[in-house]
């Protein structure tokens, strides 16, 4: 007799296997085409997102120069003409001097950044031409934001185009690798816009914060380079506090102060103590304060640069304190977060000059950093104490 149940299972197994083998044929063609197209629709993915990236750079870039030009006519221009200035102007650039061979680099160095800064400064003069000094510095920072906007648009738009143009996966991959730190830089120069538009304090600002605190309302000395200061008695201690002529946008030239004050006593100082902002690492408290040697002072290295010469030459101990943020909040309007730690700074300015100095040493203390809403004595400052 025939055992119709086992023909039966044997035709289910033979159509199982066909079937499993037709599954098989067709996810492994699927997987032919997917990896002949695969890279082209990442490609098409990641362009996506960069378009979508630009149209915000974009926006970010036109509000910024609205509002440059926006603050500067209250200075006594017409809108329409800064805004044709702002055109020409916007492409600003800076050129490297050549370092090929090293001697003599940090002159050159010095020089193009001086030139640099009298261009800033004509070209805000002649778009705001009533504008004073505070005025301009705030107006110099509004319109570095600007100029910063408008080159990260270029950049990412350079590599979007290129890669649209040729098709190339490396050139998109890189860009798009590199989007979300990009967009967090560009969002950190548009708060930034909104504080110098205002004259806010800004995170770079808590050296001179510092600073002044320190210096209360004490009679002040303009030592030159948009720098002042005052000389304190702390416990027997002749202590010169240092800090950026407030309450416009400037950092102003502390190493060139430095080093003439330095000069003038003929390298009798003791010690010299500098408190800045510092970039933290991920992880790392906002507001964090931490002490090391060295000069501390950012930027292109200039100042830096003669502050360890003349430290170098007379043997100078140099005292470094810190407190960290992250790149946004350097430039960006200063938050309570950062501010509440200067005085808990001016304590330790106070213990480092107490624990390594002696009655009668001569004591350099530098605020650095960006005086942007920070004036030069607490009580015309508005700066809570």
């Amino acid at each position: 007799m025939v055992d119709f149940s086992a023909v039966m299972s044997m035709l289910a197994m033979l159509q199982q296997s066909r079937d499993d083998w037709f599954s098989w044929m067709v996810f492994l063609l699927f997987m032919v085409i997917m990896n002949f197209y695969a890279s082209r629709l990442q490609v098409q993915f990641w362009m996506g997102q960069i378009g979508r990236a630009l149209d915000q750079l974009n926006r970010f870039r036109l509000e910024a120069e609205r509002e440059f030009v926006k603050t500067a006519s209250k200075y006594g221009k017409e809108k329409e003409k800064i805004k044709k200035a702002l055109d020409r102007f916007i492409g600003f650039f800076t050129i490297e001097p050549e370092i090929t061979d090293p001697a003599g680099a940090m002159v050159k160095l010095d020089h193009i950044v001086r030139n640099r800064e009298d261009r800033l400064n004509f070209f805000i003069k002649e778009v705001a031409p009533s504008s004073d000094k505070v005025a301009l510095g705030n107006l110099r920072d509004l319109l570095e934001s600007t100029i910063a906007l408008d080159f990260i648009f270029r950049i990412v738009r350079h590599y979007f185009v290129l890669g649209k143009k040729t098709q190339n996966m490396i050139y998109i991959a890189q860009i798009q690798m590199l989007l979300p730190e990009i967009m967090r830089m560009a969002r950190a120069w548009r708060m930034s816009v909104e504080a110098s538009k205002l004259g806010l304090p800004l995170g770079d600002g808590i050296g001179p914060l510092v600073a002044l605190k320190m210096i209360g309302n004490s009679e002040l000395i303009d030592f030159g380079e948009n720098v002042v200061g005052t000389e304190l008695n702390i416990e027997g201690r002749r202590v010169l506090v240092l800090k950026a002529k407030g309450p416009g946008g400037e950092v102003g030239k502390p190493g060139e102060a430095l080093k003439r004050i330095i000069e003038s006593r003929a390298g009798n100082v003791n010690r010299i103590v500098m408190i800045d902002a510092a970039l933290k690492l991920e992880g790392e408290r906002t507001g964090e304060i931490a002490e090391g040697v060295g000069a501390a002072i950012g930027g292109i290295g200039v100042e830096r640069w003669k502050i360890e010469e003349v430290a170098t030459k007379y043997g100078i101990p140099l005292d470094a304190i810190v407190v960290k943020e992250d790149y946004a909040e350097a430039i960006a309007a200063m938050t309570k977060e950062i501010a509440k730690k200067a005085n808990e700074v001016v304590n330790r300015v106070k213990e480092a000059i107490l624990s390594r100095t002696s009655e009668g040493d001569y004591v350099i203390v530098v605020g650095v950093g960006n005086s942007a809403g920070i004036g030069n004595r607490l009580e015309v400052s508005g700066v809570a104490s």
